[in-house]
């Protein structure tokens, strides 16, 4: 009877472990949403973060292979600030490092 409990025992976890590796983790990623503001000058598709922050991508075509580029996909998004002018002026210049579809 205690083989039988080792066994299903190890079993458990080993199967546990396994589920747990294909698991995909989102860490250091900000949960957002892409939106299309061509209407306003010089605005194309942004990121509107959860926390109600917007983000103006410059290098969001580099994703298009990866990530569907359409209003309202919802995304996870890492990025960096970097300096620099805009035309829309509606949120944070950023270079996009990942992103993936939620």
């Amino acid at each position: 009877m205690k083989k039988s409990i080792k066994f299903n025992l190890i079993c458990f976890i080993f199967l546990t472990l396994i589920f747990s590796a294909c698991t995909k983790s989102h860490s250091g990623m900000m949960k957002g949403e892409l939106h299309d503001y061509t209407g306003l000058d010089g605005c194309g598709m942004l990121i509107d973060l959860d926390n109600e922050t917007v983000l103006e991508p410059v290098n969001l075509n580099d994703f298009q292979a990866d990530v569907n580029i359409i209003n309202g996909q919802e995304i996870w998004v890492k990025c960096h600030e970097v300096n620099g002018g805009s035309v829309c002026m509606v949120g944070k210049i950023v270079v996009i490092d990942d992103l993936e579809n939620q």
